[in-house]
């Protein structure tokens, strides 16, 4: 559970924001580059895209792991 008095869960949440709103717009981006037939941008769209996935879900699993933390209990992976 998100505790807002903790420093490390505000850290995480405001990344993980962060994260998943570079991630939707560079799927919008990639999108309107297929749209237009710019395989060139897409192509790269697609790699900076991907990486914000991995991103974003990075920061979902360090939330699960730290919140579990504070409930002392392991985080399901």
């Amino acid at each position: 559970m998100w505790d807002q008095s903790c420093a490390e869960c505000n850290r995480l949440w405001r990344a993980y924001a962060f994260a998943t709103n570079e991630d939707i717009r560079l799927d919008g981006q990639m999108k309107l580059a297929a749209l237009q037939h710019d395989h060139g941008l897409s192509e790269q769209l697609a790699l900076a895209s991907d990486a914000a996935t991995q991103q974003r879900k990075s920061l979902r699993q360090q939330i699960k792991e730290h919140e579990a933390a504070h409930d002392g209990i392991a985080p399901l992976r």
